[in-house]
């Protein structure tokens, strides 16, 4: 039995109805000595974590109308990394409905506690959690440095120790063994163990396994039966889709996460894997009534960007000159509102553009041909001013509407976007600017970059700063200058504006996806700050 000291430990309280807050509040003063930080606000919370370390955060649920809600901001915790795998997050709520749950339970917090609990309850929860969580202490660690081997060495050692966390180990570990391609291993372990309760991990793997020695049909019939046996378990719905996906069977993958979005329809992950196949399979009015859903949650989640009001309206304009007008221009009203916040919001020239011909698409479905072929010059004109400025997917995203609009302009930009490599500006390496970008741009990172190297750190500062007013979205930028800025308060302590101003970048790219090229760099830089930061 662990020996839990509380008395060095970090507490944030999320709550927005002050009783619970209250509560929570002076309960964590009882077990620390350290000050309790506590918010309301969702928006304040990466920000908190980013600055401070914290042990054991105590989320609400429920924390206003217009605001995140406790799933999101677990969401945005776990996918920014700004907290590690030692804090203990419980979750609690007086909702309870099935919809809730799974989605929240879909982002892992350590533990759910619904409302009313006493006191009591609450300790026990925490104390259960604190200790799996030191007794886990060094394989967590292995796991957040993406230590695979010493991940496995430490876990056999806590099995050969009779560790308690026995099946959670054994998970861990055939995960570890599956990314490092022993599969052989991996699959021993699946077949040990997918028959015992709370394994289904194992059946999962032995999946996964199957597609990938491309045995479509048995990963079919393994997914499908844990479908059949554990149909709260959204993951198998998830891999049965994707095989589906493998066999060119998109309307089946379409049904089964159907399926899955009935259980549990707050997944915007989800959601919008269901639309983009609607959209492939032709099902315009289904994709557009899950972009829109998919636009509404997440507003406020770490899944709000621009592509989500692109994609409902492109959904739109697939199916609309099929209804009535007075439908058809009630639904154009709503995607005009969403094309407006989402030019507002981001500022971007490719979206004013894309908004120039996704709205002439909808207005030449109900035949304002007149407004519609002024929305077009618009799109035209801004298209060709800016062209050199944009990058091949906003091109190819641009080529899409125009060839809706059978515009001749569709087949040219095509053409030049073929014959032009993605356009990337430089990080500070080796790697040159692309001269598809401005000369000023190129002259401000390339004196940028050599200022860096100098350690010129004001100079750099203000020649990347002058890149980034000419491309203010641009991440490989914004990259640049976050490495230069740390660089800088590395240098001189007193450089606190500095240290401030790579936190706001920081925030402004949190959201990046470990697909993205630039995640693992921004993943050193932000860890980088919060060393600085005093974590």
């Amino acid at each position: 039995m662990f020996n839990i000291n509380y008395s060095d430990k970090n507490f944030l309280i999320i709550d927005n109805i002050k009783p619970s807050h209250d509560i929570l509040k002076k309960f964590a003063m009882t077990l620390t000595t350290r000050q309790v930080d506590s918010t309301h606000y969702a928006q304040n919370i990466i920000s908190l974590c980013l600055e401070k370390h914290y042990d054991i955060i105590f989320l609400g649920y429920d924390l206003g109308e217009k605001q995140k809600n406790g799933q999101q901001i677990l969401e945005e915790l776990r996918t920014s990394e700004v907290i590690s795998r030692h804090c203990v997050v419980i979750i609690i709520t007086a909702e309870v409905s099935q919809a809730m749950v799974l989605a929240a339970l879909e982002h892992k917090p350590d533990s759910y506690l619904s409302k009313p609990y006493s006191i009591n309850a609450l300790q026990k929860r925490l104390n259960k959690c604190m200790m799996k969580k030191q007794s886990m202490y060094f394989i967590y660690q292995a796991l957040e440095n993406h230590d695979q081997r010493l991940t496995v060495t430490l876990i056999n050692e806590a099995l050969a120790n009779n560790t308690p966390y026995r099946i959670e180990c054994l998970g861990i570990k055939s995960r570890q063994l599956f990314e490092l391609q022993q599969f052989n291993q991996a699959q021993q372990i699946y077949l040990a163990y997918q028959n015992e309760p709370n394994c289904q991990w194992a059946n999962i793997g032995l999946g996964k396994i199957a597609l990938k020695n491309n045995n479509l049909v048995d990963a079919e019939a393994i997914f499908k039966d844990i479908v059949a046996q554990q149909p709260l378990y959204l993951p198998a719905y998830d891999w049965l889709a994707e095989t589906y996906k493998r066999k060119s069977e998109n309307i089946f993958a379409e049904e089964i996460l159907a399926q899955a979005i009935q259980l549990s329809p707050r997944s915007v992950r989800r959601l919008k894997q269901y639309a983009g196949l609607c959209f492939d399979n032709k099902h315009f009015e289904k994709a557009a009534d899950a972009y829109r859903h998919v636009y509404d949650l997440a507003y406020n989640s770490i899944h709000y960007c621009p592509e989500n009001a692109l994609l409902f309206v492109k959904s739109l304009a697939g199916y609309s000159e099929n209804l009535s007008r007075v439908d058809a221009k009630r639904m154009n009203n709503h995607a005009f509102t969403m094309l407006s916040d989402m030019n507002r919001n981001f500022n971007q020239t490719s979206l004013k553009v894309q908004s120039y011909l996704l709205s002439a698409c909808l207005l030449d479905n109900i035949h304002d041909y007149a407004i519609a072929k002024n929305k077009l010059d618009q799109g035209i004109d801004l298209l060709n001013k800016e062209q050199k400025n944009m990058d091949t997917d906003e091109l190819t995203d641009i080529a899409y509407s125009l060839t809706k609009l059978n515009s001749n302009k569709a087949s040219q930009l095509l053409t030049s976007v073929n014959q032009t490599s993605s356009t990337k500006i430089g990080q500070l390496t080796d790697e040159q600017p692309n001269e598809d970008y401005t000369i000023k741009a190129q002259k401000a990172l390339a004196v940028g970059k050599k200022l860096y190297e100098e350690k010129e750190y004001n100079k750099a500062i203000n020649s990347l700063t002058e890149a980034l007013v000419l491309f203010p979205n641009h991440k490989g930028i914004k990259l640049n200058l976050i490495q230069v800025l740390l660089s800088a308060y590395e240098d001189d302590k007193f450089m606190i504006n500095e240290l401030k101003k790579a936190k706001k970048l920081i925030l402004e790219l949190i959201t990046i996806s470990k697909e993205n090229d630039l995640y693992a760099r921004l993943k050193k830089m932000q860890k980088k700050y919060q060393q600085f930061a005093g974590i």
